[in-house]
């Protein structure tokens, strides 16, 4: 299998991140989460590889996309609840 070109969960990333219409963020969200953690993997099996800064970096970037993307999707996930569950929430805006 051959691997995507390096900026390939980027894009993924970024997608979800600016991503306006509510119906098709989730799927964002699990596509830049599946690409990110590929990446993660081949970054992983190459470490017996020559490590460099730009890995390290890298993999530091891939760590805060996937905190990113989940708080995203808590956010997302809690705009869809009904308004009465919205209401208990502790500290809601």
């Amino acid at each position: 299998m051959k691997s995507e070109p390096l900026a390939a969960w980027r894009e993924r990333y970024m997608a979800a991140l600016f991503e306006m219409e509510k119906d098709k963020l989730n799927e964002r969200i699990t596509d830049a989460e599946i690409a990110v953690a590929q990446r993660t993997r081949e970054l992983f099996q190459a470490e017996g590889e020559t490590s460099s800064g730009a890995r390290l970096r890298e993999r530091k970037a891939l760590e805060a996309a996937l905190y990113a993307l989940r708080a995203l999707r808590s956010i997302a996930q809690s705009e869809r609840a009904p308004a009465s569950v919205r209401d208990k929430r502790p500290f809601a805006a």
